[in-house]
């Protein structure tokens, strides 16, 4: 037997070894890429049990995934022994109810959430878009509850809500958490930055 057909061979078992399994850089408790984390948080919204592989562990794995999926990045996501794809399609997919499908379950709820943007907030954001046409105001929430906006340019699958003439873009996961939240500016020692109240996160108060 050759050398690639007997890394061939070690890929089909993997691939098998259970519905959802996630080649990746590192961990699922420890990712060593940012694009293996992003797809690690998605699985884990979705999955509570599913097999990672650490290509960084077996560089003729790493090398090999490639080859058997004709994918020249990681990581790559099988899904009852069919290729998926990379992170970009996988939040893609997440976003747009199809990951659900594959995987089982229910289609997401993509009701745009209502969130309160107060006037010096909605500036602040109003002024970071001015000059940069084609940029977007992006929210995104993590399984920690932390909130994170950034700009960037609009993928086209993304839930779209708006408050006080700005619109935020969100995936899926981050719009069913933003429901209520509220956003305005607050001074501390370090300068100005938003404050931001949301109801659903854990220990928040009623008023919150």
């Amino acid at each position: 037997m050759s050398a690639d057909e007997n890394i061939r061979q070690r890929i089909d078992a993997l691939v098998a070894s259970d519905q959802v399994v996630l080649f990746m850089k590192g961990t699922r408790e420890q990712p060593q890429c940012g694009f293996s984390a992003t797809t690690v948080g998605i699985l884990d919204s979705l999955v509570a049990d599913y097999v990672t592989v650490n290509v960084l562990e077996d560089p003729a794995i790493r090398d090999g995934i490639k080859t058997y999926s004709d994918w020249p990045t990681i990581p790559q996501l099988y899904i009852n022994k069919e290729f998926t794809g990379g992170c970009d399609v996988v939040k893609q997919l997440f976003n747009s109810g199809a990951l659900h499908e594959a995987l089982g379950m229910e289609a997401p709820d993509r009701t745009p959430p209502h969130i309160e943007i107060s006037d010096a907030a909605a500036e602040v954001m109003r002024n970071a878009l001015g000059g940069q046409p084609g940029m977007s105001v992006h929210l995104s929430i993590d399984g920690r509850w932390q909130h994170n906006f950034a700009l960037g340019p609009a993928e086209g699958h993304e839930v779209k809500t708006e408050s006080n003439g700005v619109e935020i873009l969100l995936d899926v996961g981050s719009a069913q958490k933003a429901r209520g939240l509220k956003v305005d500016m607050v001074e501390t020692l370090q300068g100005t930055g938003f404050e931001i109240k949301n109801p659903n996160a854990p220990g928040a108060s009623a008023e919150a």
